[in-house]
């Protein structure tokens, strides 16, 4: 008996809840702008109600209570640009793309013979058609300028949360077949500077993983403007620098590898792999790496500060494995190293004096070489 009940209960609550969907459908083709917030606001119980969630009429009404608020107050706005509320319209046309893209794909209704009974597909399967798609298309793809302008504003005032899911949203209906069936085709060059601007605003999120996803779209779709490459190749980093707090080298060496695939004369990336491999296998494995970013761009700075620290780590090693060694007795296996790294520091501090940790590493060379050895030779110019 009790379980009796409760199954009523919940048949009773979920018939509740559509009769709910239903009267709210009808108030959802309004024109006044209370009316419709009251909708919206109505209707958040049949999200989560199991029968109504899965229901096309659910998201179709909040979809169209959505997108008529946000035409609504555009209308107001036209008229009285002190009235119109950005945050409420923007809020508005997001939700109203949202909901719709659940209503599509719930959108099948049966059809029925005469007599009431299933009509069936060649093999025996349910033949079905759509009762609100057609609309549903329709509103998104005139809606797409909007929503792009939307991103546009919240950009502006850095609400990156949202200028990032407007970006997005526009950028993967452009790529959609409903949008292209309608006729609506955008250029490579525009889909690509969506795209930058969603990475940026996720790079501003710090959602650096959905930053290089989207910067590297741009980037292969050609976009070159506005330091993607510095957005790109910085997202990897903070990427990449998880999955070694993580120890999770082989899949960082695959995640650069596949950077380098399309950014095969990006420096940065030659380096962040020869971090990763210094991490991984020592700085015998790392120090190739560092050389191959020197030689893709000899103006980068880090690529010989970090093939020197590489030389330096390595006479550092014959030290720690020769305790008991004296100085004059370490300066044969020592010297060489210096000897290379020395040029390779003062060239890092050439281009760029604020490079980290190179006049540190060069002053301690000089000051073994020259205080502790007395070799006059490595004494810095002018001393």
């Amino acid at each position: 008996m009790i379980l009796l009940c409760a199954a009523a209960i919940m048949a009773f609550g979920a018939s509740a809840q559509m009769s709910l969907v239903k009267d709210l459908a009808k108030k959802a083709a309004s024109n006044n702008v209370m009316e419709l917030a009251e909708v919206l606001e109505g209707i958040e119980p049949a999200f989560t109600n199991p029968e109504s969630a899965n229901d096309v009429l659910t998201w179709y009404t909040a979809g169209k209570a959505a997108f008529g608020l946000f035409d609504e107050m555009y209308k107001i706005s036209l008229l009285q640009p002190d009235a119109a509320d950005p945050e409420m319209m923007s809020a508005a046309v997001l939700s109203g793309y949202e909901f719709f893209l659940k209503a599509l794909p719930l959108d099948s209704v049966p059809e029925l013979n005469k007599d009431g009974s299933l009509k069936l597909n060649k093999d025996g399967s349910k033949k079905v058609k759509t009762k609100y798609s057609k609309e549903i298309i329709g509103s998104l793809t005139s809606h797409m300028n909007d929503i792009v302008n939307v991103g546009n504003a919240c950009l502006e005032k850095e609400k990156y949360d949202l200028s990032a899911a407007a970006y997005g949203y526009f950028a993967d209906m452009a790529a959609s077949t409903f949008a292209k069936s309608n006729g609506l085709e955008y250029a490579d060059s525009t889909i690509a500077e969506i795209r930058f601007l969603q990475g940026y605003s996720m790079y501003n999120t710090q959602n650096f993983d959905g930053a290089y996803e989207n910067c590297a779209k741009a980037y292969k779709m050609g976009y070159r403007n506005n330091n993607i490459t510095g957005y790109l190749t910085s997202a990897l980093a903070n990427v990449v620098q998880v999955m070694l707090d993580n120890k999770e080298y082989d899949k960082a060496m695959s995640f650069i590898d596949n950077a380098i695939s399309s950014e095969p004369d990006n420096a940065v990336l030659y380096d962040i792999k020869g971090f990763t491999a210094e991490l991984k296998d020592g700085v015998d494995a790392a120090l190739p790496l560092y050389q191959k970013a020197m030689e893709v761009d000899p103006t980068y700075a880090n690529g010989y500060a970090d093939a020197a620290r590489c030389y330096v780590q390595k006479a550092q090693d014959i030290v720690d494995q020769n305790p008991n060694a004296s100085n004059p007795e370490l300066l044969p296996k020592i010297q060489p190293l210096y000897d290379l790294a020395i040029p390779l520091l003062e060239k890092a501090i050439a281009l760029n004096p604020d490079v980290p940790n190179a006049k540190t590493l060069l002053d301690n060379i000089r000051y073994w070489l020259v205080d502790i050895m007395g070799l006059q030779q490595y004494a810095a110019p002018g001393n």
